[in-house]
């Protein structure tokens, strides 16, 4: 008897080649359109550590992080 792993649970494939290289100019414009890397990363179905990966071999610049509301206010 083999246990069944869940779906969500289970690992996706490795993109390589053409294939990686399309969803790093394809997450690249986006982010560069102005999106966050979360916002990126969602919809595609990523995490944001593969996310910021691929932009990064995409040799895009990351932004830095936006100051958090309220800080420092008394």
């Amino acid at each position: 008897m083999t246990a069944q792993i869940p779906r969500e649970q289970q690992r996706r494939p490795r993109r390589r080649g053409k294939e990686r290289e399309k969803l790093r100019m394809s997450l690249a414009k986006q982010y560069d359109g102005g999106l966050s890397i979360r916002k990126v990363a969602g919809p595609a179905g990523l995490s944001y550590g593969l996310t910021r990966t691929l932009l990064l071999e995409a040799g895009v610049t990351l932004r830095t992080r936006a100051p958090r509301r309220g800080a420092g206010e008394k």
